[in-house]
């Protein structure tokens, strides 16, 4: 639900891209330092997340010994956050607190902080660790899903093409093309039992029919089209001429897809397996 200043017309509900109002920033530090001070306890202090977060983005802290010097770090470290000029730096600091968090407080403040971002009208949203841009939500709950099958090859492969997506200060679209394509691949290869020189996204999906998976023959049509579009003389996959700048949205909109494809080949396979069980 939008908020009060959105819904009458006070505040842009427009997705703001390569920036972070200072409303924005506060709140995510916020956010982190009451967990960090909920988690502590109070008669007992050391290196924790504060000063650990000093560290990942180079700020000189002082031992916790007391809680004024506690305090004294949260302010030096909320100062930095606040005065820094670079817009990124609170996204570098979101990432920098997932990789170094155990998985449970990950999907909690994970949760936290994407509601901020929204709230915010943030261009950007958490997916698996990391701060991406985007255009709608069901883009990203597509593209979580696809990371969250129990399959560790096409898995792997759309968390390395969301990672050079998102690569904010260097992103590698022509790679995660790739890596984006190779998921479809690997998933198809994975039903079909396909393996060594014959493991190719064109072989497995015309053999999918044979492991009992059926898709419409248009639908097979487009990701062959697509494999041609990564595959060819010309094409990524060769170091084609062509592809030396793949644009943003030809990366986006492959990550997407194949991310979907993935997940509905998986669920078209979960059905076949449930049938073959059931004898």
């Amino acid at each position: 639900m939008s908020l009060f200043s959105v819904r009458n017309g006070f505040k842009s509900n427009s997705l703001q891209f390569e920036s972070a109002s200072e409303t924005l920033k506060n709140r995510i530090y916020y956010a982190f330092i009451r967990e960090e001070f909920d988690m502590q306890d109070i008669d007992y202090f050391s290196i924790t997340g504060i000063e650990d977060m000093m560290m990942e983005m180079g700020v000189p802290y002082e031992f916790p010994r007391n809680m004024l010097a506690k305090q004294k770090n949260a302010d030096k470290l909320h100062k930095y956050i606040i005065d820094a000029k670079e817009w990124y730096v609170i996204f570098d600091f979101i990432e920098r607190y997932l990789a170094i968090t155990k998985t449970k407080k990950v999907n909690r403040m994970g949760s936290v902080f994407n509601r901020i971002l929204e709230e915010e009208a943030s261009g950007y949203r958490i997916v698996d660790r990391l701060v991406v841009p985007i255009t709608s939500e069901s883009e990203l709950a597509t593209i979580q899903q696809a990371m969250n099958i129990p399959y560790d090859a096409p898995r792997t492969h759309i968390a390395k093409a969301l990672d050079l997506f998102a690569n904010r200060k260097s992103p590698d679209y022509e790679n995660s093309v790739k890596e984006s394509i190779s998921a479809v691949e690997s998933m198809c290869c994975i039903i079909t039992g396909l393996s060594g020189a014959n493991a190719t996204l064109g072989a497995a999906l015309k053999k999918l029919k044979d492991s009992g998976v059926h898709i419409h023959g248009a639908m097979e049509k487009a990701f062959l089209s697509l494999y041609g579009y990564t595959s060819d003389e010309n094409g990524i996959r060769h170091g084609g001429i062509d592809f030396q700048n793949v644009p943003s949205e030809d990366a986006k909109y492959m990550l997407v897809s194949c991310s979907a494809f993935v997940n509905y080949l998986l669920e078209k396979w979960r059905k076949v397996k449930s049938v073959i069980d059931s004898f």
